[in-house]
């Protein structure tokens, strides 16, 4: 798993018929600054655009691991699945898991150096 960027936009028209889609609002969610520079553009050359305000949202993507790193599998009843604690980070946060078959403990994302994990006390 890693941490990604992502923009959410909400570019409002000052009419429904003056929108390219007939709303007043229109909600988009990008992956890239070039996709986002590319709506304010548009935005701001349309005089009927009355705002358009954004913000970056960063969002854990890919699979959750399934096995610890000794092959022994989370899935399962409550003998074998993997027990989750969440640190709070400046990065955004590690998934941790436990394994219950042997000590294997795995972070994910990895910690980097410039993280400031916080263990949270259950």
């Amino acid at each position: 798993m890693e941490w990604r960027s992502r923009w959410h936009i909400t570019i409002r028209w000052d009419r429904a018929e003056n929108s390219p889609a007939g709303v007043t609002v229109l909600e988009r969610v990008v992956d890239s600054t070039a996709e986002l520079r590319h709506l304010v553009a548009r935005a701001r050359a349309d005089r009927h655009v009355v705002a358009f305000p954004y913000r970056q949202v960063r969002e854990l993507v890919g699979a959750e691991p399934d096995r610890c790193r000794r092959g022994h599998s989370y899935v399962g009843g409550s003998a074998t699945r993997a027990v989750r604690d969440w640190w709070p980070c400046r990065c955004g946060g590690h998934l941790v898991l436990r394994c219950r078959m042997c000590p294997d403990v795995r972070v994910d994302p990895v910690v980097s150096a410039d993280c400031t994990p916080r263990r949270t006390d259950s």
